[in-house]
């Protein structure tokens, strides 16, 4: 009987590992995922946003704040920001990769061209510091929430 459940024990152990290693191999990490999102957005790539979103997915703009479900509304909001900024440019400057949860800090740049909700505001640069919290789930962008100061930007 001791046999058999240690035998048990090491055959559920090597499953366990050759099933990590098996998933980690096919499926990419959390950090590369959302590189390639953001790397999307700058390239004004709708096509790869297809790929990367869970057919569910969920983008959340707390400064907005906006909450958009599935890949067309998410490229409907996506499509909107870049016509507001033509030049925008997102850069990640840190990422912390949990697998499954991933915490990127990050930099927006570009010339906003759009109004405010704030106040009118004609062409100018901006700039601004935020980060996102992303969810993945199955090879997939589950949820991106994005957190910044909204007026910040504008100052």
């Amino acid at each position: 009987m001791k046999r058999l459940v240690a035998s048990v024990i090491f055959l559920s152990i090597l499953a366990l590992t050759f099933g990590r290693q098996a998933r980690t191999q096919t499926e990419p990490s959390g950090k590369a995922l959302f590189e390639a999102y953001v790397s999307a957005w700058n390239r004004r790539d709708f096509a790869s946003l297809d790929k990367l979103l869970a057919s569910d997915a969920v983008h959340e703009d707390m400064a907005r704040p906006s909450r958009d479900v599935g890949p067309a509304q998410i490229k409907q909001s996506i499509r909107m920001t870049i016509d507001d900024h033509p030049d925008l440019n997102w850069h990640v400057t840190s990422i912390v990769d949990g697998g499954s949860l991933v915490a990127a800090e990050w930099v927006w740049t570009g010339t906003f061209i759009g109004d405010s909700t704030v106040r009118p505001v004609a062409p100018r640069r901006i700039s601004g510091r935020g980060a996102s919290v992303v969810v993945i789930e199955n090879g997939r962008i589950k949820r991106v929430s994005d957190y910044y100061d909204f007026d910040s930007v504008f100052h």
